[in-house]
């Protein structure tokens, strides 16, 4: 057990390209009362990824580059009840990582100051083909990294990166470690429900953040967050997360995509790779 902390803490958590920087948008709107907010004020305000190098060294007063990837491993979750939240009584993080216990057997994410979580997650067939988008890649190699259980960024040893390792693990992985082992009993999101009925979704977000959220702030909060919207937004050079070689983070914003653009090769291998998964989930 670990003493002393409050449970502070919600885990917005997904496999990369899922939605998590949309819910994001969403609830920092949300808060606004449905007014439209300024994308640049998201990177400190709602969503703060908890994998930043620099607010882990800030929690410690170390730097963590002097570490090696287990060392950190083992340090996370024990820094998790006293980082800078900026005086907030609950802090939102957005989360990458998959859910684990490191070697000595505590939980990445703790129980103990856990408020709630939430994990969204997407057609593994339209993931790839963002996933390869986004990282500059062939869709055989995204593809391939989300069939990896081993599959982890920013994990080299004493590592400059920005960002601290962490551990993605294969898409079934990822999705199953979060609402089968955690022990959270996270809100699960289908990106598809968002794009289908965002109102009900944001309705439901709010009822397990335990926030009263007005209708009109919702109805507010969906049109603000409308995809050509924020795709306006970051044309105009106001989104920060943009990433580079001239690659556009807010694409296409659809779900089923993935059928103009992946080849029957393709399609097979995601539903081979993680087909029980998908059924679960209703994407087959």
């Amino acid at each position: 057990m670990i003493p002393n902390r409050v449970r502070d803490n919600v885990w917005l958590a997904s496999y990369p390209k899922s939605g998590n920087t949309w819910m994001r948008i969403a609830l920092i709107t949300l808060q606004n009362g449905g007014k439209p907010i300024d994308l640049g004020s998201m990177v400190n305000n709602i969503g703060i990824l908890l994998a930043a190098r620099h607010r882990f060294d800030m929690a410690l007063d170390i730097d963590s580059s002097d570490l090696s990837a287990e060392e950190v491993l083992l340090l996370r979750p024990k820094v998790y009840g006293f980082m800078d939240t900026q005086a907030r009584e609950t802090t939102i993080w957005k989360i990458h990582d998959c859910w684990q216990r490191t070697s000595d057997g505590e939980a990445l994410f703790p129980e103990e100051v856990t408020a709630a979580s939430i994990y969204l997650v997407r057609d593994p067939r339209d993931v790839a083909v963002s996933f390869a988008h986004h990282f500059g890649m062939e869709v055989d190699e995204a593809i391939a990294l989300m069939a990896d259980p081993d599959y982890a960024v920013a994990a080299g040893i004493r590592s400059g990166h920005h960002h601290l390792p962490q551990t993605y693990s294969d898409w079934s992985g990822h999705v199953t470690s979060w609402i089968d082992r955690s022990g959270l009993a996270p809100l699960v999101i289908r990106y598809e429900d968002m794009l289908a009925d965002f109102a009900a979704v944001l309705r439901q977000t709010s009822a397990t953040l335990g926030w009263t959220s007005s209708e009109a702030a919702i109805a507010g909060t969906v049109a603000a967050t409308r995809f050509d919207r924020l795709r306006d937004e970051e044309k105009a050079g106001n989104f920060p997360e943009t990433p580079g070689g001239g690659r556009r983070f807010f694409r296409r914003g659809m779900a089923g995509g993935w059928r103009d653009t992946l080849n029957p090769a393709q399609v097979e291998q995601i539903e081979r790779d993680h087909g029980e998964v998908m059924y679960r989930l209703g994407y087959l």
